[in-house]
């Protein structure tokens, strides 16, 4: 009888959990994890409690490779500057960028700036970082690999009205 009753009782647990986190808010299912939309959608919060996903096109992700160098070893290291505008009318936060590829960055940590990076590899522009209508935003990195034009999406942002 008691072990019938504490079956019962994980399954009453395990189906409020499961209930708890199927009902988080948008923001945070689309931000923290904003693998909720299809490969070519971005994932959009609004409000902080609405999202959606939609295939975003006035914030363009540019790059250009700035240099190649050539060590010691014979390794190449490739230095890359990136650029976003935000060509729409609202302004933007919590930019969440994927990467198609694995960026194996040259020294650890130290190899990219004005960007953070999730274990998974996806870069997210500092929390603080307010994107006005018409303003660009630049980062970069070093690489032991170079990239392609489909290596960076723009996978989530927030719209602050």
């Amino acid at each position: 009888m008691k072990k019938t009753f504490y079956s019962f009782l994980v399954v009453v647990i395990i189906s409020i959990i499961v209930k708890v986190s199927i009902n988080q808010s948008a923001s945070n299912n689309c931000i923290e994890f904003p693998n909720v939309c299809n490969v070519d959608q971005t994932c959009v919060v609004q409000n902080s409690t609405e999202y959606s996903c939609l295939r975003v096109d006035e914030v363009p992700i540019t790059y250009h490779q700035v240099s190649v160098n050539t060590h010691e070893d014979g390794l190449k290291s490739y230095q890359y500057d990136v650029s976003f505008t935000n060509n729409s009318k609202n302004k933007l936060k919590n930019i969440r960028i994927s990467t198609e590829c694995n960026l194996f960055l040259k020294n650890g940590i130290p190899s990219f700036w004005n960007v953070d990076r999730f274990p998974n590899g996806d870069l997210i522009i500092k929390e603080d970082q307010i994107i006005y209508p018409s303003q660009s935003y630049n980062f970069g990195f070093i690489l032991k690999n170079e990239i392609t034009a489909t290596t960076l999406k723009l996978k989530a942002m927030e719209i602050i009205e």
